[in-house]
């Protein structure tokens, strides 16, 4: 399975690695950089119409969370939160519950949508209480690692899976 996608910009075509994702990203959030690689590889897979890559300019995100890396995977390979065109709506209530809002991720091409959310089940029990004890500083150093492992372990899980074992399309 490949883990690059290729987008279009002014200067030509843009080869976007899930590698280049995280190292961008530059923490440990593993997991939604994961996350942000799946939806945006079932987006354009759904929203290509020709054998062309997309145009980055032409897609616009609204998200239900704003979590670290999946906020930085998408402004890597789309630029659409410098660039005006992305939405963080923590009101959106489809999906699973995220500390953040919800596990709602829609990327739109020229009007036309892919509305996605995370498979229920895919997280763990305690992720998101480990992740609301850990972002408010009151996680014992064990929560606190347990939750790093979590973020580690979910990336490489749901990098290994496709695109629908990890999102269900709306």
């Amino acid at each position: 399975m490949s883990h690059s996608l290729i987008l279009f910009d002014d200067g030509g075509p843009v080869e976007v690695t899930y590698q280049a994702m995280k190292d961008y990203d530059c923490k440990d959030f593993h997991g939604g950089v994961s996350l942000a690689f799946k939806a945006l590889q079932l987006a354009l897979k759904e929203l290509s119409t020709d054998s062309e890559p997309l145009h980055r300019d032409d897609l616009r995100v609204i998200l239900g969370f704003n979590p670290p890396g999946v906020v930085d995977a998408l402004e890597f390979a789309t630029r659409a939160f410098t660039r005006n065109r992305a939405v963080v709506d923590s009101k959106i209530q489809l999906g699973p519950e995220s500390i953040f809002g919800s596990y709602y991720l829609e990327i739109q091409h020229k009007g036309v949508s892919v509305c996605m959310t995370l498979k229920e089940g895919l997280l763990p029990g305690d992720f998101t209480e480990l992740a609301r004890k850990a972002l408010a500083k009151t996680a014992t150093d064990a929560e606190r690692n347990k939750w790093t492992e979590y973020k580690l372990a979910l990336g490489e899980e749901i990098i290994r899976l496709e695109p629908d074992q990890v999102l269900d399309v709306l």
